[in-house]
C-alpha cells in the first residue's frame, strides 16, 4: 500500500495570509514491539500499532488547479502504479477528494479520524455544558459510535440535540460533513483491513516546513521565496538533499 495525504496550511506571503498546498506519501508499517504486548488498536481513537515511514512531502503556494499537476507527478515519482492499493487520509476539503477522484478514481478514501471527531464536542458543550458529566457521556458514546463507522446512528444521536438552540447549529453543519463523506467514515473496516486513519504525517510535514521556519517573527516573504524555502525544507524533511545537491553540482556553471 501506498498512502497519501493532501493539506493546506495557511502561509504569510506579501502582508497577507496564503495557503500552502501540501502532499506527503508514504508507506505505513507496524512498531516494533521491543518485547511489550502489541497493541490491539481497540481503544477508541488510538493506532499506536502502525506508523508512518518512506515519507516525502511536496509542496506549493499555488491554485488546486496547479497544484494537481504537482500531485501527479510527484504520485509518479513515487510510482504510485506501481503499489496493488492507494489509501488517501486526508481531511473533508472539497478541493482535495476532488483532485484525488481526478487522478485516483478506484483508491481508497478515508477521512482523517481526528478532524471527523473533532465535530462532536462543540455539540455536547453547547448542548451539556463544557467537561460537565453529561458532557462526557454523551461525547463518549458519540465517538464509539463513529469508532465503529456506525454513521447513522451517530447522526440520529446528534438529531436528538438539534431541538436545543444552543446546539441546532452545530448539529447541523456536523450532519451534513457526516452525510457527505459517509463512505470514508467506515472506520471499523478500515481499521479491520489495516488501514491506517489519521492523517498527521502530512500536518507534521506543514508544522515544519511552515510553522517552523516561514511563520518566524518578524519573517516577511515575497512569494518567490517563501516558495524556495519551503521546497528546500520538504526536500530535506524527504532526504532528498544530497541527491538534489549532487544533480546540482553537475549543473553547467553560468557564463
Amino acid at each position: 500500500r501506498l498512502y497519501g495525504s493532501v493539506d493546506g496550511v495557511m502561509t504569510p506571503c506579501k502582508g497577507e495570509w496564503r495557503e500552502m498546498k501540501v502532499v506527503a506519501w508514504y508507506r505505513v508499517e507496524k512498531t516494533p514491539s521491543h518485547g511489550k504486548p502489541p497493541c490491539s488498536g481497540d481503544e477508541v481513537g488510538e493506532q499506536g500499532d502502525l506508523q508512518a515511514c518512506d515519507i516525502t512531502y511536496h509542496c506549493d503556494l499555488t491554485t488546486a488547479e496547479q497544484f494537481s499537476d504537482l500531485f501527479w507527478a510527484t504520485a509518479c515519482q513515487r510510482q504510485a502504479g506501481a503499489f496493488e492499493e492507494l489509501v488517501f487520509v486526508c481531511d473533508g476539503a472539497p478541493w482535495i477528494w476532488k483532485m484525488i477522484e481526478y487522478h485516483f478514481p478506484q483508491a481508497t478514501q478515508i477521512v482523517d479520524w481526528y478532524h471527523a471527531s473533532s465535530y462532536l464536542p462543540p455539540i455536547a458543550e453547547a448542548a451539556f455544558g463544557k467537561d460537565t458529566p453529561k458532557y462526557q457521556r454523551w461525547l463518549e458514546h458519540a465517538r464509539a459510535l463513529l469508532w465503529e463507522g456506525q454513521v447513522d446512528a451517530l447522526c440520529a444521536e446528534c438529531q436528538k440535540l438539534a431541538h436545543q438552540p444552543a446546539a441546532a447549529q452545530a448539529v447541523q453543519a456536523t450532519l451534513s460533513y457526516y452525510r457527505n463523506h459517509q463512505k470514508r467514515l467506515d472506520y471499523a473496516r478500515f481499521r479491520e483491513q489495516g488501514y491506517f486513519i489519521g492523517s498527521g504525517t502530512v500536518e507534521s510535514g506543514e508544522k515544519q516546513i511552515a510553522a517552523q521556519r516561514l511563520k518566524v517573527a518578524g519573517a516577511h516573504w515575497s512569494e518567490e521565496g517563501a516558495v524556495k524555502t519551503a521546497k528546500a525544507r520538504a526536500a530535506w524533511l524527504s532526504h532528498q538533499w544530497q541527491p538534489l545537491a549532487q544533480k546540482r553540482a553537475r549543473l553547467p556553471l553560468a557564463a
